[in-house]
């Protein structure tokens, strides 16, 4: 057994396909197949089932996947642990990310990590909130940003962003863009939504028992990119969390703020388990605390850069 077909197991694994992995890793499908096969024949187990949409885990190999990411994070750690005796921050950083926080996150991140740390590979992957919450409890990455509700704080949570919530529509010529909407206003409307298991949707519908307001969800769809083109291309509503304001690249449909109430998610960075505390992953989480300062507080730009 070696390193090479535990990682190559977990990409297979993670992505569900040996397509999908041959992909991610730049690697051809039959030498990944070649190596799990060797790794399957030394265990003495089946650790994948193939399907016509990919592939599935067996009760064994559900078992080697869990401890064969304690293994990977652990080499990792190793490699961060040597490098940080040297006084370098090197070595790789996985973070999950929220798809809304990512698209105005991810970007300045991996900028300033570059130019602050150059030995330093910061790997970003993003999905909605409730995958999130799922790959940290798996213990999947170094760093997950994600909801918390309120009073229910983990150990070493960093409070991060606070986003409100927005009603995304058709854009009115008549109405000032940006114009805040109430809640109440929102009954009635056709919303496309993702599903419960995501924390802007229990939000909604919490805030709907509260205020005796019942909302129209008319199709649930559990992708960022295809909600935002129902509204862009044919005239739909929906509901996105939004940091300080909706971000440039998404200002083809009309956004408007919801107040009475205010709708707010609470984000914090939080260090996924079995992960000691390192100066890799301290420095990164204090690279992403000071882009949050930065992006609510426009003033502290400077202060920020000149302790960069």
């Amino acid at each position: 057994m070696d390193i090479k077909q535990i990682h190559y197991f977990k990409a297979v694994a993670d992505c569900g396909s040996f397509a999908k992995a041959s992909e991610r890793l730049h690697i051809s499908q039959p030498a990944i197949s070649a190596q799990i096969g060797q790794l399957e024949a030394e265990l003495d187990a089946t650790l994948l089932v193939r399907h016509a949409r990919g592939v599935r885990l067996t009760a064994a190999g559900s078992i080697f996947l869990e401890h064969g990411r304690d293994i990977l994070a652990r080499i990792e750690q190793a490699r961060a642990a040597v490098s940080e005796s040297n006084g370098e921050v090197s070595g790789s950083v996985t973070i999950a990310m929220i798809t809304t926080i990512a698209n105005v996150i991810a970007a300045p991140l991996l900028e300033r990590a570059k130019r602050l740390y150059p030995k330093l590979d910061v790997k970003i992957f993003e999905a909605l909130s409730g995958e999130i919450s799922a790959w940290h409890a798996g213990a999947r990455f170094d760093l997950s940003i994600l909801y918390l509700p309120p009073g229910h704080l983990v150990e070493n949570a960093v409070p991060f962003l606070q986003e409100q919530l927005y009603l995304l529509g058709p854009i009115d010529d008549e109405r000032k863009q940006d114009t805040p909407v109430r809640f109440r206003e929102l009954q009635g409307l056709p919303i496309h939504h993702t599903s419960r298991i995501h924390a802007c949707r229990l939000l909604l519908d919490s805030a709907s028992i509260k205020e005796q307001v019942d909302l129209n969800i008319v199709a649930e769809i559990d992708s960022i990119a295809l909600l935002y083109e129902f509204v862009a291309r044919r005239g739909a509503y929906t509901i996105f969390p939004c940091i300080a304001e909706p971000p440039l690249f998404q200002r083809a449909v009309d956004y408007r703020r919801i107040v009475d109430p205010d709708l707010v998610l609470q984000s914090y960075i939080v260090t996924g388990a079995n992960r000691p505390k390192c100066k890799t992953i301290s420095a990164v989480v204090k690279l992403l605390a000071g882009l949050a300062r930065e992006m609510t507080d426009p003033e502290s730009r400077l202060e920020l850069e000149l302790q960069d």
